[in-house]
């Protein structure tokens, strides 16, 4: 009986253990696995609201967000850029969003539609721009509309991709030379 008590006691207190980091963690986490760079929540939804705003989404067409691009980027700016764009571009995450307060009076993700697309036009004229902010807004387009153009989406209903061009005889007699 002592054994079966003391088993059942490891038990709970396993599960429990399991069970306590999730409990303890705070907000929500982010949906893309990181092996080098550090964000948060927060600032991956940032990264979706840009990407979202360099494509939007149409009555009959999805948008960046749809096509999952602004998880792409974020893995392809994890996976192939160095240490120091890594670090340049968390510090740029944070830099944007402060830029945003300081020209829209809010969040980028909270702004409108407009604002964020006039937030975005003062980014591409480099008009008193932190470098960051910059290397982030760039960094993120680039591999949104990369994602984009290579989705599914893109590859079947816009830009119609053909496999093998023309017409594929596979049985078809080779004559033989004569010299």
């Amino acid at each position: 009986m002592d054994r079966r008590s003391s088993i059942k006691t490891l038990l709970i207190l396993s599960a429990g253990a399991v069970l306590l980091p999730s409990c303890l963690r705070s907000g929500k986490s982010i949906s893309v696995p990181l092996k080098n760079l550090t964000i948060d929540a927060e600032q991956e939804d940032l990264v979706a609201a840009i990407a979202d705003t360099i494509i939007p989404s149409a009555p009959k067409s999805p948008g960046a967000a749809d096509v999952g691009a602004y998880q792409f980027a974020l893995m392809m700016i994890d996976d192939c850029y160095s240490p120091n764009d890594h670090k340049q571009f968390v510090q740029g995450l944070n830099e944007f969003d402060d830029f945003s307060n300081k020209i829209l009076k809010t969040s980028f993700t909270d702004a409108t539609a407009k604002q964020r697309i006039d937030l975005l036009k003062i980014i591409e004229t480099n008009k008193d721009v932190p470098a960051n902010v910059s290397f982030v807004y760039n960094n993120i387009r680039w591999q949104t509309l990369r994602a984009f153009t290579q989705s599914k989406y893109y590859l079947t209903e816009v830009q119609k991709y053909v496999l093998v061009p023309g017409a594929f005889y596979g049985c078809v007699p080779v004559k033989k030379q004569t010299e």
